[in-house]
């Protein structure tokens, strides 16, 4: 396709530029398939939350799509096409590979928004161009630069990560029961049914299994709280503060890889990017016949983009700690 004010070009440049298209669109094919192979094997996986990865890759892909479709779409294919091309790309990897949806709720933005910025960025380089000469003198260049720099960022940010960064999430809820009520149900919580607690986006969008029991057991001279989501989601909470009626305190434990089974194989809740540290309950008379009950949960985290992933902790623990409270609020004062 010409720009309308030039000249239609002799049929031997046209060549040399759907040649240089073709180069664009097999180097972003290459760079796709690259992609989703990181994105299953964890080759990377320190730097799956990083700049590279978040941020740059996207720009990458964006860019060199266009640079493919210039010569078939117009500037508003410059939008349409990344967007279309990570519509059919994220459900290939979730239905195809198996790629975990929370992880690609937490990308999209990113990705659409990087996408479309690098799309944007080449036509308005292409419309500068007015010779396609030049144009193939530097695309090959161009498309081999763009395709090795996010990569060489991203085996960067494996080498060096950030340093880890602690966050807590807190909740609480105020229960018209007596504290003697309220308290057996913070050290065990049996038999939660599906349709128990309320609606969020963690657990019915993001797909995140809704708790099942938390049983307190003695194993030798340590208390546990053993906890279960789904089916077959296990964890443990082993018990290192206990004062009956106030507070009970524990650290988290993961004996099993079944957090990230059956949530995402990327958000491991003990691993290079990620640590679920330690939560618990205090349970405060209010007077009236009333109770607060606050549940906290403390993780470390180590990402370049620590405030946005931060924010969706705040968000996902703060659905799961409120819906536990909502199971808890609504059993005592039952």
């Amino acid at each position: 396709m010409t720009e309308p004010d030039q000249e239609p070009l002799p049929y031997h440049t046209n060549m040399r530029g759907q040649r240089a298209g073709s180069g664009f669109l097999l180097t972003m094919l290459g760079l796709l398939l690259l992609t989703i192979l990181l994105l299953n094997t964890g080759v990377l996986e320190a730097s799956y939350s990083g700049i590279a990865f978040m941020g740059l890759l996207p720009f990458v892909i964006g860019a060199l799509v266009t640079g493919a479709g210039l010569q078939v779409y117009s500037h508003y294919g410059c939008i349409i096409a990344p967007v279309l091309l990570f519509a059919i790309m994220f459900p290939l990897v979730h239905y195809g590979l198996a790629e975990g949806l929370i992880c690609i709720i937490m990308v999209l933005p990113f990705w659409l928004a990087a996408g479309i910025g690098g799309a944007l960025a080449t036509y308005v380089i292409h419309r500068r161009q007015r010779r396609l000469e030049r144009e193939e003198g530097v695309t090959r260049f161009q498309a081999l630069g763009l395709a090795a720099l996010p990569f060489a960022l991203l085996y960067a940010e494996e080498a060096s990560p950030p340093a880890w960064e602690e966050h807590a999430v807190v909740r609480h809820v105020d229960i018209a029961a007596d504290a003697r009520d309220v308290w057996p149900l913070l050290l065990s919580i049996p038999a939660v049914s599906s349709d128990e607690g309320i609606v969020t986006f963690t657990h019915d969008i993001a797909g995140i299994p809704r708790p099942a029991e938390a049983r307190l057991v003695q194993r030798g001279e340590q208390l546990v709280r053993v906890g279960r989501w789904g089916d077959a989601i296990r964890f443990e909470e082993r018990v290192t503060a206990l004062e009956p009626g106030h507070r009970i305190a524990w650290d988290f434990a993961f004996p099993d890889n079944s957090v990230q089974t059956y949530t995402d194989r990327h958000i491991s809740p003990d691993g290079p990017l990620l640590k679920i540290a330690r939560g618990g309950y205090t349970l405060q008379p209010l007077g009236d016949g009333r109770v607060r009950v606050t549940l906290s949960t403390t993780y470390r985290m180590r990402s370049r983009l620590d405030w946005y992933l931060a924010a969706w902790g705040e968000r996902m623990l703060g659905d799961v700690e409120a819906n536990v409270l909502a199971i808890i609020k609504a059993r005592a004062e039952r």
